[in-house]
């Protein structure tokens, strides 16, 4: 079996990015992804983000606008599994290929949608690009930048945050049909996408809890005990450190000269806040202390002190990493431009089911002659046994021995999705618990029990719960799992079908395996930092999206996939996904050349405005407006509306390439124009053209959205009561599913909270979950009393 998706057939016909990664995911594990193309390709065939998005998959085109193209698509359609498009809301019912006709005739077909904004909504109609979905809710105001003003992301977060929603809806909605017979719609967004990954830092609960500071002179971290940015060292490279762990903070002050003036913390650091002498040390002296020497020197020190750091790499540079050349997951693809490109291949390790390596992508319709290859898999055919499932991932049970945000965030994204999904804390909690929103993100909606591990007593109680279990999902630096019990020998033999799941930092093996990972560290090594910096310039604080939300995303997808191969071979197995390799997976639209230089698909400019001349931010004579013009009858009507009919006629600007070639010229002649309008006139202009334009905000939209009547009546937003926060509400449902919804099940648990109903359930006696829950469930005093 060449990979865990072996024999699936999907359909493609999407465009952008999101759905090109998300298909890209499901052809990188054995997929067959056929993708469908207009006569001739899109003007960027032979872009470098084809090279990395398109591979693996096959071509064909086909011209959905005519009959003939949609007898291809529906003869295709009708050997598929899966079926993709981006088209735009009602766009794919007017071509006569929506999802109602295509279920009435092919309902074992699972239809996947991704849009804008959704289906529904008021900004259901509303051009659904990233840059201006940035721009409309104020993503564009919350990215950190080297000047005032609106940013534009150059890291794609909700693209792929976007691609992670869609494989992780379609993989459910695949496990559904299994069990019940019959496909589905999945909707998903970016919208959706953007709200997923702002789950993590937004929410409203009645006590005011939050781990960051957005206002004052303290923004961000405030008076934690907490410090995670970029330094630059003496030889001017730069990294970064993170002060989560035990004891890293006063450690980290002792190394840097300010260990006489830093109190000692008997208990989590983060709990205590800064005094006024210590917060000017971390806000201000740290700074100078990293320039006194080189990075290489600091690294060492630090992690001789057990402290997390990591140097702050540019993307190209990642390929050269030790870690990432061990862990061989940058692949070596034959390329027409530059011979060979080194990409960042499959970053899942499958015990059993590992996929082959991608192939590179096709010339536009290279398979036009194969259609009849493509046929449905046995394999993949629904096998219903009288019991529906009405949640997709209902009856799975997974064991979370998470601490932290990012395995226990991928746990709970299959939570969401119905799994049975069990915390084992230690008698202490989670070390996450005092930050509660990212608490609250990462752990809505499972039970809880409380163990001391270190007992043999608490290690047979796991073992009766994993004999039970079909997922463990553990992020333990390597090593310690064996130590109680827990490693995957160890727990193979108590439960053969057990999918293990193993979410380290950088892998169980390797130059850096033994080393602590927390956000940001690992989205620097990766490049995300100057990725979002814009070229040429230092590296930025941090990134909208990180590896904490890309690695639940990736072990929730990677949970999925094992689940998938199980229902198909019958075989459980190991599995592997560390914070690194998700974290590399999000610089996938990056490649290199053998000797190092880099080959990006996009490079942000040095002064943050844009991608390109057509794809970027302008200044108005009162503020600013984002564009999105692709094509060339986009361009025609962007110069109709600022009145400029020489620009349409310029022979600079006359084709896409010639745009690209003149880049230059066309921003310097946009530049003058958007400068002499405000922006609401800008804005009425292009809109009224039908030109793709939004105003950016100028703050954050989230509070406000989390308030949107309609974003609570399609579940993307939940309220709830607390026993600790009062009165909350969050992020809810991103994943829409017609048959098979996810569902909310309430906040986070507090400690221990089913420990007697969980024991219950494994058939301990009543006086021994009494016994059990008075020695290996023993919480702190205040907790029990909670309790």
């Amino acid at each position: 079996m060449a990979g865990p998706l072996d024999g699936l057939v999907v359909i493609d016909a999407s465009w952008g990015m999101p759905a090109a990664i998300a298909t890209m995911m499901l052809a990188d594990y054995g997929a067959r992804v056929v993708k469908l193309e207009r006569p001739g390709g899109p003007d960027d065939a032979d872009s470098v983000l084809r090279a990395t998005t398109d591979r693996g998959k096959w071509s064909v085109e086909a011209d959905l606008r005519t009959e003939a193209g949609r007898a291809i698509a529906e003869r295709l359609v009708s050997g598929a599994d899966v079926f993709v498009e981006s088209f735009g809301t009602g766009r794919a019912e007017a071509l006569g290929i929506g999802y109602d006709r295509w279920h009435g005739e092919y309902p074992e077909l699972v239809y996947c949608s991704v849009t804008g904004y959704g289906n529904d909504g008021p900004l259901a109609s509303r051009p659904g690009y990233e840059a201006l979905l940035n721009a409309r809710l104020g993503q564009m105001a919350e990215q950190q930048g080297h000047r005032d003003g609106p940013v534009f992301m150059g890291h794609p977060t909700v693209s792929y945050g976007t691609a992670f929603i869609t494989t992780l809806g379609i993989l459910a909605a695949l496990r559904a049909r299994k069990i019940n017979g019959t496909g589905q719609k999945v909707d998903t967004s970016l919208l959706d996408g953007m709200l997923a990954i702002s789950s993590m830092n937004w929410w409203w609960n009645e006590q005011d809890i939050s781990y960051l500071a957005r206002s004052g002179n303290q923004k961000g971290f405030g008076s934690k005990r907490l410090i995670t940015d970029p330094f630059r060292c003496a030889d001017g490279k730069w990294l970064i450190p993170h002060t989560g762990g035990p004891g890293s903070y006063k450690r980290m002050m002792d190394l840097l000269g300010f260990g006489e003036q830093t109190q000692t913390i008997a208990g989590p650091e983060m709990a205590v806040p800064l005094n006024e002498v210590e917060l000017d040390i971390a806000r201000n002296k740290v700074p100078e202390a990293f320039r006194t020497r080189p990075r290489d020197e600091w690294l060492e020190l630090f992690h001789a002190a057990d402290i997390a750091a990591l140097p702050v790499l540019h993307p190209e540079e990642t390929f050269a990493d030790d870690q990432v050349r061990f862990a061989g997951v940058a692949i070596e693809v034959p390329d027409a431009r530059h011979g060979t490109l080194r990409q960042i291949g499959p970053v899942i390790r499958f015990g059993k089911s590992a996929p082959a390596v991608p192939a590179p992508a096709p010339p536009v319709g290279a398979h036009n002659e194969r259609l009849d290859e493509v046929t449905r898999s046995p394999l993949w055919a629904p096998a219903p046994t009288g019991e529906r499932v009405s949640a997709p991932l209902e009856g799975v049970r997974i064991l979370d021995f998470s601490s932290y945000f990012a395995t226990g965030f991928g746990a709970r994204l299959l939570s969401d999705l119905g799994a049975d999904v069990i915390k084992v804390e230690p008698l202490a909690g989670d070390q996450m618990r005092p930050l509660g929103d990212l608490f609250e993100g990462a752990n809505r909606g499972k039970r809880t029990i409380a163990l001391d591990l270190r007992t043999a007593e608490g290690q047979q109680i796991a073992h009766r719960l994993v004999a039970e279990a079909d997922v463990v999902m553990q992020n333990y630096r390597p090593g310690k799992a064996e130590k109680i019990g827990l490693g995957y020998e160890q727990l193979a033999a108590l439960n053969p079908d057990l999918i293990y799941a193993y979410l380290p930092g950088f892998g169980s093996a390797g130059p850096k395996s033994a080393l602590k990972s927390f956000a940001p560290l690992v989205s620097g090594l990766v490049g995300l930092n100057f990725e979002g910096a814009g070229e040429g310039n230092p590296p930025i604080r941090r990134v909208i999206g990180n590896e904490d939300l890309y690695n639940g995303f990736l072990g929730a997808v990677t949970v999925l996939l094992a689940l998938h191969h199980r229902a198909n071979t019958g075989a459980g197995q190991y599995v592997e996904s560390p914070q690194l390799h998700s974290s590399l997976f999000v610089i996938s639209e990056h490649a290199a050349t053998l000797d190092g230089a880099a080959v990006p698909a996009h490079r942000l400019d040095a002064e943050q405005m844009g991608l390109s001349p057509l794809y970027r931010l302008y200044r108005t004579a009162d503020g600013w407006i984002a564009v999105a013009v692709f094509g060339d009858a986009a361009f025609g009507r962007l110069t109709a509306a600022l009145d400029l009919p020489d620009l349409a006629a310029d022979a600079r600007f006359t084709s896409t390439r010639a745009r690209a070639t003149n880049a230059a010229a066309l921003a310097e002649t946009l530049t003058v124009r958007f400068a002499e309008l405000k922006s609401a006139q800008a804005f009425e202009l292009l809109d009224g053209h039908e030109v793709p334009a939004e105003i950016p905000l100028d703050y954050p939209i989230m509070p406000e959205l989390l308030w949107e009547e309609w974003a609570l009546d399609s579940q993307r937003v939940v309220e709830h009561h607390h026993p600790e926060y009062g009165w909350s509400r969050e992020v809810g449902m991103v994943i829409h599913l017609s048959e098979t919804p996810g569902r909310f099940k309430g906040g986070s648990p507090r400690l221990g909270q089913h420990s007697a109903e969980i024991l219950t359930d494994l058939g301990y006696t009543p006086d021994e979950v009494a016994a059990l829950l008075a020695t290996v469930c023993t919480l702190p005093t205040a907790a029990a009393e909670e309790s």
